[in-house]
């Protein structure tokens, strides 16, 4: 069973290169510039191809006939040197019949990679963005790991491209056909669009919002923000959540099995599956940092902004959420904002409170919720030490024991975040320890991991993944790709069900200066990369949740490590992106069914 993404149409129109340009670069910070870098529509450039057929048409017809398929276009020798641009924007145009998902690489590296989504008929830009080391070195910009210029800090893509990939993604294009136009580098490089330094600064208005560009959803006084409230109260009216749903959000639709009163696993059909309180089946779809506001430091950055407000400043750090929401809301914005969470989760189709959530909110218990539990500085040597991390974790989960250990909402915890083991006793003793304090404290609740981060190998090596599997209830793992379609635990690991705990894609459309770790285009492509990755979620028969990162967007001036990511289900001003919502919309109305199915 295949869904089709249009089934939730948001607005598609089709899109030259010219047009997508034009959205994109008053957003990116830099001096515009758009340079064709290559043409396909005279001739089919060298290039090698597996999977598809070739030919010339307006461009490089390129039919999909097997799952993976792709074309290798291949650079003249020396290569192509595009690194004066931001992004390169490949034009496709689908002449199809059927929609097709794809996917591109730059000499196959992780670090640049494009997405993009195309319903029959429509022609528009795969955008691949060109992200640097150490991007502020030899700025006036301080603590951001995006500035204007278009510096975006993460990989370091090569200066010499060799070779350009265009493949199907998880045989989403199979029998689909599409032309491609043209290849153009957009966004010069390291330029500003304002005359000198003097002009610039300050560059961050009183709502902390970038001052010199605009876009759709700009807040430009306070009235802005009641109407975008008055706004979303109807929306919140018109869909006010998923009617076959239990308490707990689990699929009251569907089969029932044993109810234990709490949160646990049980493969049914072939799959992995939670199952609720209630003993419904149960699939986690959620996000994280539900309630949190995120403050950015002023220290030495005092000429970055136009105002400060002083209630939201606390030991040289600015919060402009928490000052948009009081705006917004009045003097009970706190508490307001903590209820309209949970509206929002139901109306948006999700079901968990996810990792680093805001205490206040998840313990209202209205939507199943996850607990992180921190041990501490990542890399502090006390986890080489067995009788050590015991003592910390006991102690550490004893705040837990009256109050999450006995909540039916609460699903389980997550311990630790992202090791990188260098600091760690062996792994297997590890995970042997906490989940024997976490079982102590809360023999009901889910052993959930230690968030393993990677790509396709996890860092530790594959022994971590083995030994998780061991001890954990479910394995956390964090991955940061288009599609979570090929993950497996290494062999010699147990069956165990697997959660995404985090995954975000971003844009430089709405006014923010880094799409996070992996970009797209526009807002309407990353809903549809949304879509893509959580449907692939739901086919994986031990994926048992997901969990974006995260709930808001991240401050333009960056949080304590520079991250200023445009990755939030909200902006600044606590107002929703439409179309990441409607795609979730259609993930919570269908993913019951859809997972049984596929």
């Amino acid at each position: 069973m295949r869904i089709k993404l249009h089934l939730w149409p948001i607005g598609l129109s089709a899109l030259a290169i010219t047009s997508i340009l034009a959205a994109q670069i008053p957003q990116l910070g830099v001096a515009p510039a758009q340079e064709q870098l290559l043409d396909f529509s005279d001739k089919i450039p060298r290039l090698t191809h597996e999977g598809v057929n070739c030919s010339q048409g307006a461009g490089l017809i390129t039919e999909f006939t097997s799952p993976g398929g792709g074309v290798r276009i291949e650079a003249p020798e020396g290569g192509w040197d595009w690194s004066h641009f931001v992004a390169v924007a490949i034009d496709i145009q689908n002449i199809g019949d059927s929609a097709v998902t794809l996917i591109g690489h730059m000499d196959n590296s992780q670090s640049a990679i494009g997405f993009l989504y195309l319903p029959s008929g429509i022609q528009e830009s795969m955008v691949i963005y060109l992200k640097r080391k150490n991007p502020t070195e030899g700025t006036p910009f301080k603590d951001m790991n995006g500035i204007p210029g278009g510096r975006l800090k993460h990989w370091d893509v090569p200066k010499t491209i060799k070779q350009l990939r265009i493949s199907d993604l998880d045989g989403q294009a199979v029998g689909g056909t599409v032309q491609i136009l043209s290849v153009d580098g957009i966004g010069q490089f390291d330029a500003i669009p304002i005359a000198d330094e003097k002009s610039f600064f300050p560059f961050v208005n009183q709502y902390g919002q970038y001052k010199h560009e605009d876009w759709p959803g700009k807040i430009k006084n306070d009235a802005d923000l009641r109407n975008m409230w008055e706004t979303e109260k109807a929306d919140l009216a018109a869909h006010s959540g998923i009617p076959d749903r239990s308490r707990y959000g689990g699929w009251k639709a569907g089969p029932k099995l044993k109810a234990t009163g709490h949160f646990r696993t049980e493969k049914y059909k072939g799959k992995w599956w939670l199952v609720d309180p209630e003993g419904f089946l149960f699939w986690s779809h959620g996000t994280t940092g539900v309630g949190m506001g995120m403050e950015s430091r002023i220290t030495g950055r005092n000429h970055y902004f136009e105002t400060i407000p002083p209630k939201y400043t606390e030991n040289q750090q600015v919060d402009f959420y928490d000052a948009n929401r009081a705006r917004k809301y009045g003097p009970d914005w706190q508490e307001i904002s903590d209820k309209l969470a949970h509206q929002r989760l139901a109306s948006w189709g999700m079901n968990t409170v996810a990792n680093w959530s805001r205490p206040e909110v998840y313990q209202m218990r209205k939507t199943p919720y996850v607990v992180a539990i921190s041990l501490g500085d990542k890399e502090a040597q006390f986890r080489k030490d067995p009788k050590v991390l015991r003592e910390i974790v006991r102690n550490r989960m004893r705040q837990e024991r009256k109050t999450t250990a006995k909540d039916p909402w609460c699903i389980g915890y997550f311990v630790d975040n992202e090791l990188r083991w260098q600091h760690v006793m062996d792994t297997a003793d590890y995970y042997r320890i906490v989940s024997e304090e976490v079982k102590r404290a809360a023999p009901d609740k889910l052993y959930m991991g230690s968030r393993l981060h990677g790509q396709n190998k996890f860092h530790g090596g594959s022994k971590v993944a083995v030994d998780a599997s061991r001890y954990c209830d479910i394995i956390g793992i964090n991955r940061y790709r288009f599609s979570p379609a090929d993950l497996k635990i290494p062999e010699g690991g147990l069956d165990k069900p697997i959660v995404i705990g985090e995954f975000h894609f971003g844009a430089l459309d709405r006014g923010l200066l880094h799409t996070g770790l992996r970009g797209v285009g526009t807002q309407k492509q990353r809903a549809y990369a949304y879509h893509h990755y959580v449907t692939q979620a739901l086919k994986h028969p031990d994926i048992v949740g997901t969990h974006w990162f995260q709930y808001r967007d991240q401050p333009i001036t960056g949080r304590g490590d520079g991250e200023n990511y445009q990755i939030g289900f909200v902006n600044i001003a606590d107002d929703p992106y439409a179309e990441i919502v409607q795609a979730a919309r259609w993930i919570g109305e269908h993913m019951y069914s859809y997972r049984l199915k596929n």
